[in-house]
């Protein structure tokens, strides 16, 4: 980045603000992606408990040759599926909740990361002007020094005729 200059002063601790900024929201953001990814992970095992208990219902379903079906497991697993599958639901909602709040997060980012963009631009566009001012001077400088080496000679030559 530019060199402070003085007269930035103020806009330098600006920058330094919404940095600070800027970095409390992309912390905000790293929490929010791994809440979504833990909600992931629990959504994963739930959806996992359902198929389980669909094998074992399958399972169930077909006794050895010659043994009853049992009727008493396979309701106890129908009530536990059907809360299996409220779990599901359950969780879905969590993940797409953590999934809102970790966008809104990410929109946040996006929008301190603008606000230290812009004054990272007035900064370098004044020490663009800066630098162009003083190169504008120093080649004034040399004109003049270029003008009065020339008409020191023009006035030396004009002795010697």
């Amino acid at each position: 980045m530019a060199r402070r200059h003085k007269a930035d002063l103020g806009l330098w601790v600006a920058l330094e603000q919404r940095q600070r900024v800027l970095d409390d929201a992309q912390a905000v953001l790293a929490q929010r992606d791994r809440a979504v990814y833990e909600q992931g992970q629990r959504l994963e095992e739930a959806q996992n408990r359902v198929h389980t208990v669909l094998q074992q219902m399958d399972a169930a379903q077909r006794p050895v040759a010659g043994a009853p079906l049992e009727l008493g497991v396979l309701g106890d697993l129908e009530r536990l599926l059907d809360w299996c599958e409220v779990q599901v639901m359950v969780q879905y909602e969590r993940y797409t909740a953590a999934q809102a709040e970790a966008d809104e997060a990410r929109g946040q980012v996006a929008t301190a990361h603008q606000g230290v963009r812009a004054l990272e631009l007035v900064l370098e566009s004044r020490a663009k002007e800066r630098a162009e001012r003083a190169h504008r001077e120093e080649l004034r400088q040399a004109d003049e020094t270029a003008a009065r080496v020339h008409l020191q000679r023009s006035a030396a030559e004009a002795l010697r005729a």
